[in-house]
């Protein structure tokens, strides 16, 4: 009796630590990638998540960067309707936890162009955006990404 006793016991200690781990690993290695294209279907675009930070990034046009540059921009909010994907990504100042600099990546899905703008360039441009609909990436990918098992 005290022999069986003993086997459930380290059973479920096995399966408790094989539970543990496995779920660490799969949360370690998984990421989310969010695939949308413009409405004539002429390009599609790619964001996938970091798998280690709060962030996500979407691949760059080649005429949108020069050798030596990353290929891609890194957004840390989103806003997305019918006509726009604009992504965000912004420089703080941790001292004084003020940001500094903004930047926007915007995809017009009417004329499947891609464009990145300063702050006050952006709003100048796009003053029907209402910047209190941007949402944090993590939050975003959830909703509409979809969990791929293994980072790039």
């Amino acid at each position: 009796m005290i022999k069986n006793y003993n086997f459930k016991v380290l059973l479920m200690l096995v399966i408790f630590l094989i539970y543990f781990f496995s779920t660490i690993l799969a949360n370690y290695f998984q990421h989310y990638e969010y695939i949308f294209s413009d409405i004539n279907n002429i390009k599609k675009y790619q964001l996938f998540s970091s798998r280690v930070s709060f962030y996500a990034y979407i691949d760059l046009e080649d005429d949108m960067y020069t050798e030596g540059e990353p290929y891609d921009f890194r957004i840390k909010e989103v806003y997305e309707d019918k006509n726009y994907f604009i992504g965000y990504d912004f420089d703080k100042n941790y001292e004084t936890n003020e940001i500094e600099k903004g930047y926007y990546i915007v995809v017009d899905k009417n004329k499947a162009t891609m464009k990145i703008y300063n702050e006050k360039d952006f709003k100048e441009k796009y003053t029907n955006i209402n910047y209190k609909e941007f949402i944090n990436i993590y939050t975003f990918l959830k909703r509409k990404g979809t969990k791929i098992g293994k980072y790039r």
